[in-house]
C-alpha cells in the first residue's frame, strides 16, 4: 500500500491569468510505496484536485475507480470551488517518488475590466491501486410516480 507523505504547491504566480491554458502551478506529491508494492511493480493512479477554500476546508470523500476516481465534497459552508486537476498513473519502482504535476486552473473568463481578486488554493491528492475496491455512480435519470 503507498502512503502520501506530503503535498506541496510549488511554482506559484504571484498573478495567474484567467482567461489562460498555460500550468500555473505545480503540485509536489512525496510517495512512499510498501516493499510489497515495490516487489509485484503495483500500478496505482495518482488525482490531483485543486480547490479555492471559502472558509472551512470541504471534507473530501473520495469514490475510487482506477483513473475516473472523483472527490465528492462535504461542505461545512459555502462550498469549496473546484479550480483543476490532472490523474498520473505510475508504477512503484523506488521507495520514495517525487511526482510533479503542472496543472492549469480554470478561472473563467475576463471580459473587459482586469480584478484582482485573492485565492485560498489547495491541492488534495489522492492515490488508488490497481487491486482495490471501485465505486461510481449512475447518471441521473427521471421516473413518474403514479398515486
Amino acid at each position: 500500500m503507498a502512503k502520501i507523505i506530503s503535498v506541496n504547491l510549488t511554482s506559484i504566480p504571484e498573478c495567474i491569468n484567467v482567461s489562460d491554458n498555460i500550468s500555473d502551478i505545480t503540485v509536489e506529491t512525496e510517495i512512499e510505496f510498501h516493499p510489497l508494492d515495490i516487489s509485484l511493480g503495483m500500478e496505482y493512479c495518482l488525482h490531483v484536485y485543486i480547490y479555492d477554500i471559502h472558509g472551512d476546508l470541504d471534507t473530501p470523500f473520495v469514490l475510487p475507480n482506477w483513473d475516473e476516481s472523483d472527490v465528492n465534497p462535504i461542505s461545512l459552508g459555502r462550498k469549496d470551488d473546484y479550480l483543476g486537476g490532472k490523474k498520473t498513473i505510475i508504477t512503484a519502482t523506488p521507495e520514495i517518488m517525487i511526482i510533479k504535476t503542472p496543472i492549469a486552473l480554470h478561472l473563467g473568463h475576463v471580459n473587459r475590466d482586469t480584478n484582482y481578486i485573492s485565492r485560498k488554493l489547495k491541492a488534495f491528492t489522492t492515490i488508488t491501486p490497481a487491486i482495490s475496491s471501485a465505486s461510481k455512480w449512475s447518471e441521473p435519470f427521471t421516473s413518474q410516480i403514479i398515486h
